[in-house]
């Protein structure tokens, strides 16, 4: 059996669940921009991101709207953190973009992503003999295709060639994989933004 679920791993995988962290990642689109005013933000359209710990990313939709998001709270995705996350991005937004204060948010959503203790992702075998890959930490669509590649030939007996075979996944302490400690570990991640 292979378990690759990343931010959702849930009680059917007790092994896994214990070594990974769901962590809500938000996103809000705004208006349609004016085409000089979307060019002004992002010229050549490219994709940024920041170096935070409440890491913040955006890019330009086709349709001009700015698209920004990043891990506005650190809880899961429901509808109220949706909103409050909402309120979070768009105070953040403005502080990368003040010329944006007139610009109306017209949606916004979320989904897990998925952390371990050393923030690197993992993929291999348990003892148990079910294989995994998981905790690709918000870079999951390029990372969970390559090595959801390298773990089916692994799987079907070829080349082993997963890069993260021979790292520790050990088990997080005090962790069933409900994350309590995510309200502290967020306190902890702001006062390193403010400090840096």
């Amino acid at each position: 059996m292979f378990v690759g679920t990343n931010g959702y791993t849930d009680a059917a995988s007790p092994e896994l669940r214990k070594r990974v962290v769901p962590i809500g990642s938000y996103i809000i689109a705004t208006e349609p921009l004016d085409e000089a005013v979307a060019a002004r933000l992002l010229p050549n359209r490219r994709v940024a991101s920041d170096s935070k710990q409440f890491l913040h990313y955006y890019r330009l939709s086709a349709d001009h709207r700015l698209l920004f998001g990043g891990r506005a709270a650190f809880v899961p995705p429901t509808a109220d953190s949706n909103r409050r996350s909402a309120e979070i991005l768009r105070r953040d937004m403005l502080q990368v973009f003040p010329g944006l204060r007139d610009v109306r948010v017209e949606y916004v959503w979320s989904g897990n992503v998925c952390f371990t203790r050393d923030l690197l992702p993992h993929a291999g075998r348990f003892d148990s003999g079910i294989y995994y890959a998981a905790g690709y930490g918000g870079h999951g669509v390029a990372m969970a295709t390559y090595l959801g590649a390298k773990m089916a030939d692994v799987i079907l007996g070829l080349d082993d060639q997963n890069p993260f075979r021979d790292y520790r996944f050990g088990a997080i302490p005090l962790y069933d994989g409900r994350p309590w400690f995510l309200p502290l570990a967020a306190l902890w991640f702001r006062f390193l933004d403010w400090v840096q």
